[in-house]
């Protein structure tokens, strides 16, 4: 039995062995079944339509729109087949149990996997708002090298209430890209920029 939003928000306390994964749904059949990409298993995972119960996520699927709706989930196997076995839209209802082990993937993904950047960038973006991220985390992602070849890549980062630090944040790419700061100094400054604190370069 597949156990939803719904139940999480009424206290469900959800004990499970498998990893919280995400998805960006690409895809639905006219039949309201899709198939979802996994962080961690080669084969795609089933869901199906009917087994969304929040109203919002049921709206934004009938309304559907590429690049729209992410999912975080687990899944499990059944008769052979990995399907969804529960289903989050936001982030910030996921059983935080799950979290520590999801953040050390995503950090891994973003510097070395095969996911589109800009869609790790988004799920890190969540993570930051919901303060799942903390410095030390923060500070992997800004070692990675994935980051320093895209370095404008950062102004994914930002949430809408970080926006009015978008200007500084693209000088300091700007002068990252023009050579006009090293290395280090780049990454110093990126951490002070985004945990607002003074040790600025």
């Amino acid at each position: 039995m597949l156990h939803y939003l719904v139940l999480i928000k009424s206290g469900f306390k959800l004990i499970t062995n498998e990893p919280l994964d995400y998805c960006r749904v690409k895809k639905l059949s006219d039949k309201g079944f899709g198939f979802l990409t996994s962080l961690y298993y080669n084969e795609s995972i089933f869901f199906h339509f009917n087994k969304v119960k929040d109203a919002d996520a049921k709206e934004k699927l009938q309304n559907f729109k590429r690049g729209e709706v992410y999912f975080y989930f687990t899944s499990k196997l059944n008769n052979g087949k990995r399907k969804v076995d529960s289903l989050w839209l936001d982030i910030s209802d996921v059983n935080k149990q799950l979290l520590p082990k999801f953040v050390s993937r995503i950090i891994e993904e973003f510097d070395a996997g095969k996911t589109n950047p800009y869609e790790v960038a988004y799920v890190i973006r969540e993570l930051r708002k919901n303060k799942f991220i903390n410095r030390e985390d923060f500070t992997k992602i800004v070692d990675s090298s994935r980051l320093l070849k895209l370095p404008a890549i950062l102004k994914s980062f930002l949430y809408d209430e970080e926006k009015h630090r978008l200007s500084d944040l693209e000088n300091l790419i700007t002068k990252f890209e023009n050579r006009e700061i090293d290395e280090n100094s780049w990454k110093i400054s990126v951490i002070s920029e985004f945990f607002n604190d003074q040790t600025r370069h």
